[in-house]
């Protein structure tokens, strides 16, 4: 598949049931790749002037990011081309590095025009669908969205990594993109994908143990690896990422379902994005199957952990979910409405407010 000629528009709006399902890794790389072309900003298209590893944004960092799109007061947000023209929202650390609540989230054409049509950037629109008896919401298939962790480097490390200056209280702070999470709606359940530079094996988790573990559990890319050690640590050949900044980057695996076909439970982890919590019990499937809105009440009803490890960090649901998180305390169902995995339709804003 490395070989194959595959267009933008394809992988970035389009989706691929086949390949997700059958040459998952291959899939990943080829969206990383695609989702990581220089951007036009007219537009918010690939611009196909510039090679990959050009400096500039990226496609997926035009996308709409979550403040764009879950507004106070529950606006509307504006059509996507308006949003488009009127610049982007580009949302970076206010520390050294990225953490669960300034990490950068964006959202693409077909999941924001999805949400916006239907009103999901409003809290109270959630819960009337929940009150209606809607199980569950449908994204159309080619949604996509794209969790990225940044790290603040230093101008020796610009070479090596994809990078933004930001000017803060007469600073130049330098952040390099340390954590790419992606996850696209190829069949029912989506396909997950996540990625990381190679500084977080061993460099970071040493700057900031707070942050960073270090990768716990190993990475696993058929496409860059042989059979006999799919953590080898290698990029894919055919993607042309050789010689650019893009080579400093690593699959680390990733998801197309809870259980493998020995019922063992899979995992998949980035050792940022989840960098304070148990890596061992990662799973992005069952955790954002877990993405539901009750009729009232927290935008986040069922807990993403459960319980912790031998070291204090929190657990996380993996392999098949316990029925019983979706029952009241007499064990009858609670009427939620399902978010279709999409973890960021929790940021929706209540009306008025």
């Amino acid at each position: 598949m490395a070989g194959e000629n595959h267009t933008l528009k394809r992988s970035i709006s389009g989706y691929n049931t086949n390949a997700a399902l059958n040459h998952s890794d291959e899939y990943a790389w080829q969206l990383f790749t695609d989702l990581n072309h220089p951007a036009k900003l007219s537009d918010c298209k690939p611009d196909h002037d510039k090679q990959l590893g050009d400096n500039g944004l990226t496609v997926w960092e035009v996308w709409q990011s979550r403040e764009e799109t879950f507004l106070d007061g529950a606006a509307k947000p504006p059509r996507w081309k308006d949003g488009c023209a009127n610049g982007g929202f580009y949302s970076y650390p206010v520390g050294n590095y990225s953490n669960f609540d300034d990490e950068a989230v964006r959202i693409n054409p077909k999941a924001y025009r999805f949400i916006r049509k239907n009103h999901l950037y409003s809290l109270d629109e959630q819960e009337r669908l929940a009150q209606a008896g809607v199980r569950d919401i449908d994204f159309p298939l080619g949604s996509k969205t794209v969790k990225a962790g940044w790290v603040k480097i230093a101008e020796a490390d610009k070479p090596y990594y994809h990078w933004v200056e930001v000017e803060r209280d007469g600073e130049t702070i330098i952040y390099g993109l340390s954590a790419m999470h992606i996850a696209s709606k190829d069949y029912p359940t989506w396909f997950w994908a996540t990625f990381e530079h190679v500084d977080n094996d061993t460099r970071w988790n040493q700057v900031y143990p707070e942050a960073f573990q270090g990768w716990v559990i190993p990475s696993k890319d058929s496409a860059a690896c042989p059979p006999t050690n799919l953590s080898c640590n290698e990029i894919p050949q055919g993607f042309g990422l050789e010689g650019t900044k893009w080579e400093n980057y690593r699959l680390r695996g990733t998801q197309t379902e809870i259980v493998d076909n020995r019922g063992n439970p899979t995992v998949l982890v980035n050792s940022h994005l989840e960098g304070v919590l148990d890596q061992g019990s990662m799973s992005c499937v069952s955790c954002h199957a877990l993405a539901v809105k009750g009729e009232s009440g927290d935008s986040m009803p069922i807990p993403i952990t459960e319980g912790t490890n031998d070291e204090g960090l929190p657990m996380g649901h993996i392999g098949a979910l316990n029925p019983t998180l979706f029952l009241d305390e007499n064990g009858n169902a609670i009427p939620y409405v399902g978010l279709d995995y999409v973890w960021t339709l929790r940021n929706a804003k209540r009306e008025g407010l």
